[in-house]
């Protein structure tokens, strides 16, 4: 690989039912770069939405997961306890303070590019899942700038011959996204079991 796009969200808060809309832009998005890494940055799940509550923070990866996200920050929402519970059921990477995810986008697997929720020393590159003031390439570690709920980050680098930013942008959800119907039943499922306990 030469080139990595990070393609990116923040600050979800819960909201299951913004997610088949977010999923039918991102599919899009995907198709434009199609071997990006798709990644959430922080307050996937709050303590003001029911579901996040009852489920200590699951409903939201399970429901990640589904749309296709390889890692997310969940530091502050996830305790090891129901981290645990979520081994053998998702397959994205779940980022915090204790734990970093290492790029496998199949079928490209690289263990020089990690994310983690601080800059670490990775031989290529380390992609840090907290949001920043702007998107910049600074010694090896990509900080990705802050993006409004309703939008998508995006963010591509050069790795060879160097580590560069080559262009970064935020794109707003346009208003008339329709919501995919495998998702929206996806999440009305989480919704019901969580509620169900």
């Amino acid at each position: 690989m030469d080139r990595l796009t990070v393609i990116y969200t923040q600050d979800l808060r819960g909201r299951l039912v913004w997610l088949p809309r977010l999923f039918s832009f991102l599919e899009e998005l995907r198709g434009e770069h199609p071997r990006a890494l798709l990644l959430d940055l922080a307050n996937a799940c709050v303590a003001d939405a029911a579901h996040c509550v009852a489920t200590q923070g699951r409903s939201m990866l399970l429901a990640l997961d589904a749309l296709g996200y390889h890692a997310v920050n969940t530091a502050g929402y996830l305790s090891e306890a129901a981290r645990q519970k979520l081994v053998g059921r998702v397959t994205l990477g779940l980022v915090d303070e204790a734990h970093v995810w290492r790029y496998h986008v199949p079928p490209v697997r690289d263990e020089s590019i990690v994310v983690a929720s601080a800059p670490l020393p990775a031989l290529r590159l380390c992609v840090v899942a907290r949001p920043h003031e702007r998107t910049e390439c600074v010694a090896g570690a990509l900080w990705l700038a802050a993006v409004a709920a309703d939008e998508v980050g995006i963010a591509t680098v050069a790795l060879a011959p160097e580590t560069r930013l080559l262009q970064a942008e935020a794109r707003r959800v346009p208003a008339n996204t329709p919501p995919h119907p495998v998702i929206r039943a996806t999440v009305e499922l989480i919704a019901e079991e969580a509620r169900l306990g």
